[in-house]
């Protein structure tokens, strides 16, 4: 190509960049709705030694968590399935330790935090996706 046929350089990153800006916004935006709807469960071990395998049920799904090391924390994400129901922790310990509490609803971008501390303490924090709370739930 001749160089008097060839867009400048300039004019080019003036085109290009913007187009490219647009996409990338609009594909975080599709990555946003999608993930706004998914509801989780966060545990951490905050109890000072390791804990024995750690059984999660909640909303009619369950999952097993091998030993968790102090200062570990785990992830459970909830299939969009079933109802809003409590959540029912496990320790495989001797005599075996549970607990109950902490609503979740399978879908609504709800996330509950449990928190294990010292002496079979519980604490928990429940809130949903600011995504649905803005643009949803008014």
């Amino acid at each position: 190509m001749r160089k008097a046929t060839q867009r400048p350089r300039w004019l080019l990153k003036r085109l290009v960049l913007p187009v490219l800006s647009i996409v990338a916004l609009a594909g975080a935006f599709v990555v946003a709705v999608i993930r706004a709807d998914h509801s989780s469960i966060v545990i951490y071990n905050e109890t000072g030694e390791p804990l024995s395998p750690l059984m999660v049920r909640a909303c009619g799904q369950t999952k097993v968590f091998p030993d968790m090391q102090d200062q570990d924390s785990v992830r459970m994400e909830l299939e969009p399935s079933g109802g809003e129901t409590a959540v029912h922790l496990e320790l495989a310990d001797v005599p075996v330790w549970t607990w109950d509490g902490g609503y979740v609803k399978p879908r609504g971008g709800y996330r509950l935090s449990i928190r294990l501390e010292p002496d079979h303490q519980v604490d928990v924090f429940s809130d949903y996706s600011w995504w649905r709370r803005t643009f949803w739930d008014r």
